[in-house]
């Protein structure tokens, strides 16, 4: 499996706010990562809506990464993405890669 479709960074979300105050959400980076798309099925596209969510894409990294369903994903032209499953599994060539099904962000973090 080639990861030529782009790069990615996968970030930590993190409350940076004083005790006590309204929480601000940043964005911290864990890790920048080849991908490449991955199929979007039916059944992926169907079972997200019935837990009343909207996968837009499936992409597949080289490893298995310390990767959180709490993580943010983000191409390299800046759309950012809510990691809705991860799924460490085992490619054509008996290689690890991690295959994430990710949702749009309405509201984009600060990077």
């Amino acid at each position: 499996m080639t990861f030529d479709d782009g790069t990615l960074t996968v970030y930590r979300t993190e409350n940076t706010a004083k005790p006590g105050k309204k929480p601000v959400t940043k964005l911290k980076a864990k890790g920048r990562h080849y991908f490449n798309y991955g199929d979007l099925g039916y059944n992926r596209i169907y079972r997200a809506k019935q837990a009343g969510q909207q996968v837009e894409a499936v992409v597949n990294i080289p490893g298995w990464e310390d990767i959180q369903m709490t993580d943010v994903c983000v191409m390299e032209n800046g759309d950012q993405f809510r990691i809705l499953t991860r799924q460490p599994t085992l490619d054509d060539n008996g290689l690890r890669i991690t295959r994430l099904s990710l949702e749009r962000i309405d509201e984009k973090y600060a990077v």
